[in-house]
Formats: C-alpha cells, structure tokens, sequence
C-alpha cells in the first residue's frame, strides 16, 4: 500500500501526476536557456553562433543519456534514477545561474542535459509497470514537456525583465528542487503483487553496445524507432523555425507569430492524451499514420501559404501531427520485453534523438539556399512518406503489436523465471 493510504487504482494515477510534475520540472530548466539568450550575449559578449553551440551540446548529452538512464534503471530501480534526473537538475540550473563566465556555463549546460536527459526513459519504465494500456499515459505524461514550453517563455520574461536572467535561470532549479521533494517524500509506494511479478532484469551486468543494437534491428523495433525519426526530425525543425518562418515568409508582426507559436503548444499538448487513447483503441500505426498524413498537409500549407489567414490552420494541422510522440513511443514500448524496457526505450529515444536533432541543421540549410518552401516541404515529403508506407504496410498484411514477451528478451538469464502471457 502506498504511503498515501490509497487504492492500487489510485496509487497509479498518483504515480502519473508525480511524473507529470517531474517532466514539466526538467523540461523548464532546459526551456529557460532559450528565451534568455540576448541577456547572456550581453553578459558574455558573445555571439549567437557560441550560444547555439553551446545549446547543441546541451541536447547531444540529453540523447547520449538515454540509453544509460535505462540501463541504470533497470539495475537501481527507476524511481531512484528519476530522483537523480530531478537532483542533477536542480544543481545544474542553480550553477547555470550563478557561471561566473561563458566556459562555466556550456560545461553546467552539459551537466543539464545529462540531468534531463536521465529522466524520461525510466520515468516510462516506471509507468509502463503500473499501467497496461500505454498509449493513453504516455500521452498524459508528455503533458508535462508541453507545459513547460508554454510557460517557459512567459516565466522568463517576466522574472527576466524585472530580476534579470540569473534570476530566471534560478527559477527552474526551484521547480526541479520542488518536484525532488514531492518523488522522495510522497512518491514512495510498497509495489502490488502485479508490480513484484514481472521479469528480472539481468541485475547490472553490462549492456554492451552489440546488444543494444540487436534490439534496435529488430523489425518492430526498428520501424517504431524510424517513425520517431521522422517525427522528431519535423518536430525540431519546427521548434526552432516556425517563428522565423512566420516573420520571414508570411510578414507578420513578432507579437503574432508568437501567439501562433504558442499556439501550437496548445494543440500539441491538448492533442497527446488523446492520440494515445485512440492509439490504444484503434491501434498504434492507424493513430501515427493519420497524424503524418495530417502534418504533410499543414507543412505543405505552411510551404505555400502567405497569408494570417493561411497560417491559422497550416499551424493547427502541424500541432496537430506532432501529437504523434504517444502512439509512436507505445510502439516502442509494445515491443520491448519487461526486462529490457529501461535500456531498450533508452536505446531507441537515443538512435531517433540523434538523428532527429539533424532536422534544424538541414531545414535552415535548405532555407538558405532554396527558401522556406523547399525547407518545409521537405518535411511535408517525409511526413507523407511515412504515412504512405503505414497505409501499405496495413494493406499487404495485419497490423503486428508485440506485447514485449519474454521470447524477444535479451537482458534475462536462462534460469531467470519468465513473466506470465
């Protein structure tokens, strides 16, 4: 029984709120840096270019981190490691902070990235022993990254403005330290007999990087892994350019592509509960695949439109489509066994990280040479690709959604004992 004296059903939920919390902490003291970084210019008397390298490096410890934090899971348990993604962060977002020069601050930032890079694998782990219908959760649990983009802004600007952005940065070590404390003293529960029966993971022994790519090869796998690809490669892109692009391209006012960008959070948030939800009804490639059809036809709106009146809906139809992380990632987690889901999750939010974190690169590159047009429709063809190839593998042969038996196991022993079907 948990220590708040409730039910199985309510210690689940309980659990799903703590994690919401805890994500929206490590997402907002990474979010803080990017609305403070004409105040760092003018404190370090640098450029964009360092600042952007420095943010870079940021996001490249945060994916590198990925696979270790699953493996760290699966030995120390997840909530410890969800405990030490809070600390780290806190600690890093007070130093950031404080860094006395540029050298002190990109070396906290990495430290940042590795503390929020720690959390979301085993925080899935953790959920995904409590909960079987993984779609629905997952998609409740990014709630909480979603948030932390909305109110990222508004809270730097505010404290920004009238304290400085020392002040701002310091904000997000509060919220990381508050949620600490809300996992360590009220997150604790006595696991039920459903939690103490699945698998043993292999207790520590080392994950070697041959393994890690068997898991990655496999068909399911791998397919889960390429749609998070495409994905995070659009979602990026757009992270980083949508506002330029609605200055830039469609003439409008700073203020109004603001609201539009904020916009955009706002559906995508909205819209993850509820594409894990059909994702668990109607299946995880249906859900993905309408939601990419969807997105080519709002990145090829955003490609050709020039007007308020075009952008409205262009933006709502991409938000729409970047809900696809919930039906995506559960098909991850739908292939992986019990015992590998910690390091195997970490495995593929690694390889698509990676790889996605590309899109700013070759977007902007494209929009210099060839223009916003040939920059967005680039992710309109990837999109629409993607979900061409959901429709035909749904016509050549029925839909496959592993349950992560035991069988497709390589982190048990022979003599481990092999969860029920």
């Amino acid at each position: 029984m948990s220590i708040l004296a409730v039910s199985w059903w309510d210690e689940r939920y309980a659990a799903l709120s703590v994690c919401v919390g805890a994500y929206f902490a490590v997402r907002l003291a990474q979010l803080l840096v990017s609305p403070v970084v004409p105040s760092l210019r003018g404190a370090f008397g640098v450029s964009r270019g360092t600042i952007g390298v420095i943010l870079t490096g940021m996001w490249l410890v945060y994916a590198c981190v990925q696979a270790p934090s699953g493996a760290a899971g699966d030995r120390y348990g997840p909530r410890r490691v969800v405990l030490a993604a809070l600390g780290c962060t806190a600690v890093a977002a007070a130093a950031l902070a404080a860094a006395p020069s540029l050298l002190t601050f990109g070396a906290v930032a990495l430290l940042l990235g590795v503390g929020a890079g720690l959390y979301y694998t085993p925080a899935t782990a953790l959920l995904a022993a409590r909960f079987d219908g993984m779609g629905g959760v997952i998609g409740v649990h990014r709630v909480g990254s979603q948030a932390a983009g909305l109110v990222a802004p508004a809270l730097a600007a505010l404290l920004g403005a009238r304290f400085g952005w020392r002040v701002a940065l310091g904000s997000g070590a509060v919220v990381a330290a508050g949620a600490f404390g809300v996992v360590l003293f009220r997150g604790r529960s006595d696991p039920s007999p459903r939690l103490r029966s699945t698998a043993r993971a292999d207790g520590g022994v080392a994950v070697r990087p041959r393994e890690l790519l068997g898991v990655l090869a496999r068909p399911p796998v791998a397919a889960a892994a390429a749609l998070a690809t495409v994905g995070e490669f659009a979602a990026l892109a757009t992270l980083s350019f949508l506002p330029t692009l609605l200055v830039e391209g469609y003439g409008l006012p700073l203020s109004t592509a603001g609201a539009l960008f904020g916009a955009y959070f706002v559906v995508v948030a909205a819209l993850q509960p509820v594409s894990g939800w059909l994702s668990d009804r109607l299946g995880r490639d249906a859900v993905t695949g309408v939601l990419f059809a969807t997105g080519a036809v709002g990145y090829v709106s955003l490609a050709v439109g020039g007007s308020l009146a075009a952008a409205l809906p262009a933006v709502a139809l991409v938000g729409i489509a970047m809900a696809w992380g919930p039906p995506v990632q559960s098909r991850a987690v739908d292939a992986l066994a019990d015992a590998e889901r910690g390091v195997g999750f970490g495995a593929v939010r690694t390889g698509y990280i990676l790889v996605g974190a590309l899109g700013p690169a070759v977007v902007g590159t494209l929009a210099d040479a060839a223009g916003w047009t040939v920059g967005f429709g680039l992710l309109a063809a990837l999109l629409a690709v993607a979900a061409a190839a959901l429709a035909l593998g749904r016509l050549v042969g029925r839909e496959r959604r592993p349950r992560g038996s035991a069988a497709f196991g390589l982190f048990l022993r022979d003599d481990d004992e092999r969860p029920a079907e």
